[in-house]
């Protein structure tokens, strides 16, 4: 959805509606006030640019929900759980379910990316990269820094997947490709951010074993056209994510997300053969495939067959 209000209350409402109950209140010139948002529903996750010009405080407890701003300029002051963090670009602020927040900002307007993440989703997902159950919700950090490293690197993919919410055709939106990044920016979040199970991530796990591998191959080559995450395929053969990408590259050499970009590829390349260059190109194949980068899948294809994927279409027999 993408809206613009100059109304207090109607911005509180649409607000709610999108991310959590909450109050706001105009701190700077209330003739100036205005609320910007484009925002999109991708399960679990909601992401959206929030953007206000002028000064405002908000109220909010974000319930069942974690909540995560990114502010592209200007900062934010968010206090919580007795801390009181100053976050700009750089940075951000990691909100957990069911405790009040209050966070003040747009004294110089500037948008604030906005990610709400459905607790049970990411408790899942952690569930899934430990390889246990959880016996509580996690307890993330407020700061998360986004200036270098793994923080710099999750930012820029929330980012460039985040470009075209306004658009309702955005490749962003199609189900092969939501799932899969909806995946990622938990995935990502959960290695980025201080949380008390973080140690734990980064230690070894049991590689699964080559029967486990096999099956896992095969749910791939079953399931390439469906919206295919890592921890999909793991449900699917009954072992922990960490596990079973430790299995695949020792079996294989390689990553079982790299193995799903291989089978799509070998699929594309089967499609652009038999395609009608008059009626279909070779955006659209990509894309029915789950590639949404031009320039990357065509590298990719290139390396694998040779040729880029143009050429491929105009070989029809």
């Amino acid at each position: 959805m993408s809206v613009r209000s100059g109304d207090p209350d109607e911005a509180r409402e649409v607000g709610t509606r999108v991310y959590h109950r909450h109050r706001v209140t105009v701190l700077g010139d209330a003739a100036h006030f205005a609320m910007s948002l484009d925002a999109a529903s991708l399960g679990p996750l909601t992401v959206g640019w929030l953007s206000y010009d002028t000064e405002v405080r908000i109220e909010s407890s974000h319930q069942g929900h974690y909540q995560v701003n990114v502010p592209q300029g200007g900062s934010v002051i968010a206090v919580s759980g007795g801390r009181e963090v100053v976050a700009g670009p750089g940075a951000a602020l990691v909100h957990v379910p069911d405790r009040d927040a209050v966070f003040t900002g747009w004294a110089s307007p500037g948008p604030v990316l906005a990610l709400r993440i459905a607790r049970t989703a990411l408790d899942r997902e952690l569930e899934q990269l430990l390889d246990r159950p959880l016996r509580h919700s996690i307890e993330l950090d407020l700061h998360l820094d986004l200036s270098s490293g793994r923080g710099a690197q999750w930012s820029a993919l929330v980012r460039s997947l985040a470009t075209d919410l306004a658009d309702e055709n955005a490749l962003i939106r199609q189900p092969m490709l939501a799932g899969p990044f909806t995946h990622s920016v938990m995935t990502g979040l959960l290695l980025t951010a201080l949380h008390e199970h973080r140690d734990e991530l980064g230690a070894p796990t049991p590689a699964a074993g080559a029967s486990v591998v096999r099956r896992a191959r095969d749910h791939i080559e079953a399931h390439a056209g469906d919206p295919l995450t890592v921890g999909d395929i793991a449900r699917a053969v009954g072992v922990g994510v960490r596990g079973l990408q430790q299995g695949f590259q020792r079996s294989l050499g390689t990553s079982p997300t790299e193995y799903v970009r291989h089978v799509r590829l070998r699929h594309v390349h089967r499609d652009l053969l038999a395609a009608d260059p008059a009626m279909v190109t070779v955006g659209q194949v990509a894309a029915r495939w789950g590639f949404p980068h031009h320039g990357r899948f065509a590298a990719h294809y290139r390396e694998r067959y040779g040729v880029l994927p143009g050429e491929s279409l105009r070989r029809r027999p």
